[in-house]
């Protein structure tokens, strides 16, 4: 298949993960975000939307999580994983850990923290960096209503022992996975099916200057 975008050791494939992670070769971390299935709208807060409330918006791509089939492809092509949305999929991987991510906000409509299965160090770690995607900051790089900061992916990267190489985000949604692999030097591989989200996730890459964050302790 061709790529959407290449360039510098970054791929971006739009398509269906389901028909494309079969034709690729296994990575050393798979670092990803599946929709949790709770439905096809996604709250934002009104500063998102321009406005004074809460609304909820629809998307096409949040109406069920990935089944068991799909997270033993993930399984296939990857030698370490951290999937976020593991209390929502139960899929916390045998003699791994998990870290749960202090979002650092307080809006009564929206979760405190997220949590991601880990296959590596038995433990739950807890890191803490804001979701300026939805304080009054509102650092938010795209339009996409549930971007994640980068600063988040950089830390689950160095997480995991070892220098991988190689990141792969099947359900790469703006590209927060592949921008941070770029910041430390990594290749990656990210499988988006809403093409506007693949033009979002490309043009952040296109940019030449980021904003680097200093390196924060593991254990916070």
């Amino acid at each position: 298949m061709k790529p959407y975008y290449e360039h510098a050791g970054i791929t971006i494939y739009h398509g269906d993960c389901r028909e494309i992670l079969p034709t690729l070769p296994k990575c050393d971390l798979l670092l990803t975000d599946p929709p949790f299935g709770v439905g096809n709208f996604v709250q934002v807060t009104g500063r998102l939307m321009g406005r004074g409330k809460n609304h909820a918006i629809p998307v096409t791509w949040n109406e069920a999580p990935p089944d068991e089939s799909m997270f033993a492809l993930f399984r296939e092509k990857s030698k370490h994983r951290i999937i976020w949305g593991a209390n929502f999929f139960n899929c916390f991987e045998e003699r791994g850990g998990a870290i749960i991510w202090d979002k650092e906000q307080h809006m009564p409509n929206f979760s405190k923290a997220d949590i991601a299965s880990c296959t590596h160090f038995q433990k739950t770690e807890i890191v803490r960096i804001p979701w300026t995607n939805f304080t009054v900051t509102h650092k938010a790089e795209s339009d996409h209503p549930c971007e994640r900061p980068t600063e988040i992916y950089e830390w689950c990267i160095r997480y995991i022992p070892g220098e991988h190489q190689t990141i792969l985000d099947p359900f790469m949604g703006s590209g927060s996975t592949l921008v941070a692999a770029k910041n430390l030097g990594r290749r990656a591989i990210g499988i988006e099916i809403e093409e506007r989200y693949c033009e979002i996730a490309a043009k952040r890459l296109s940019q030449e200057v980021f904003d680097f964050q200093p390196e924060r302790e593991l254990s916070t």
